[in-house]
């Protein structure tokens, strides 16, 4: 099961008899075994007799240990370790003071993905050995010329098991089987291949142990006029989207600085210096971009975006200025389109110290 970090999760110790709980927590990235020694211990007695149950909610505790950085374009099957997290959970219940007894032990898996209100408590992906961290009702657009997009695949396999991903042409025809590398980690598989004969557009098919658990529709676009941004961002999953404004694109500077007004020399003062200067000055760019027309359900990729907590635009980190926007519906908006701006989140002159 999945744990989406950025809501919380809660374990629960209800027990007849309790006076009190304890949780043992180990967290550790990686294919390797589980920490000796717990990460994080918790422990709690009961309220009162009639109120026994204590609740523990280790989300915050997990998402430390997941960092996204940048998406990886180049060949290779896994992206970061750091994208994930195994989760191990020992519930205890303390019969006496200080005397406890082991319930159960549990293992998760956790990303820096969220959940809405309307899901409700604890919700997770069921499945603990495929998980996609991506929506595969959305049809993917990109630019041709730029880097193929990818979706993340979570997983935890069983010896034998086999992931690979069938490509079609719109037509159903020219199939392409991909296979990859069977072993618990994050997968990125290509939703696309250099094939010229999905110069139309293709399908892919994720399929888990001869069943297709998925399927995603993939157009590629030319522009001729404009010059594509990728976008890449951790979405509502925990895993890399990507979302490409093929439209307008505009760059604006802020610059600040600390004014002073200045001393002069002496009283017969150089008119050159001015009465005034302003020091510390630095900048950061800002670029406003417009996504051309879009499928109405384009509206969680813009949610998401806003919500995300790591976003990219060709590689390099912004911060979304744009805090609303219109979800809009093509009944009422006819064609389309979204215009969002953005911050380099960092300053043109090179200050980090």
């Amino acid at each position: 099961m999945i744990i989406y970090t950025r809501s919380p999760y809660f374990i629960t110790v209800n027990e007849s008899g309790q006076v009190g709980s304890k949780i043992e927590l180990r967290i550790w990235n990686g294919t390797g075994s589980a920490p000796s020694t717990a990460t994080y211990t918790f422990s709690k007695p009961i309220a009162s007799a009639t109120q026994i149950e204590n609740i523990y909610n280790i989300s915050p505790f997990v998402k430390e240990y997941i960092d996204n950085v940048a998406p990886i374009y180049a060949a290779g099957d896994t992206d970061s370790t750091t994208m994930w997290a195994n989760v191990e959970v020992k519930r205890f219940k303390e019969t006496s003071v200080g005397s406890y007894t082991l319930l159960d032990t549990t293992t998760y898996l956790g990303t820096n993905g969220y959940t809405s209100f309307m899901n409700g408590y604890n919700y997770t992906n069921a499945s603990n050995t495929f998980m996609i961290l991506a929506d595969s009702s959305k049809k993917v657009k990109y630019d041709i010329t730029k880097s193929i997009p990818y979706v993340n695949v979570l997983i935890n396999p069983a010896e034998g098991d086999e992931i690979k991903a069938v490509y079609k042409d719109l037509r159903g025809r020219n199939s392409i089987d991909d296979f990859f590398t069977v072993t618990k980690g994050m997968l990125k598989i290509p939703l696309t291949t250099t094939s010229v004969k999905y110069k139309k557009g293709n399908t892919v098919d994720l399929v888990y142990n001869d069943v297709v658990v998925y399927t995603f529709n993939v157009e590629p676009i030319c522009e001729p006029k404009y010059s594509p941004v990728i976008c890449s961002y951790i979405n509502r999953y925990g895993g890399w989207q990507f979302l490409t404004f093929f439209k307008t694109r505009i760059d604006s500077i802020n610059v600040q600085g600390s004014n002073y007004n200045l001393l002069q020399d002496s009283i017969d003062y150089n008119t050159s210096k001015g009465q005034s200067k302003s020091f510390n000055i630095n900048g950061k760019q800002s670029v406003k971009l417009s996504s051309g027309f879009v499928p109405e359900n384009y509206s969680d990729f813009i949610q998401d975006l806003l919500l995300s907590e790591t976003v990219l635009l060709d590689g390099l980190p912004v911060e979304v200025k744009t805090q609303s926007t219109t979800l809009k519906k093509s009944l009422q908006d006819r064609n389309i389109n979204y215009e969002i701006e953005f911050d380099y989140s960092f300053n043109i002159i090179n200050n980090v110290i």
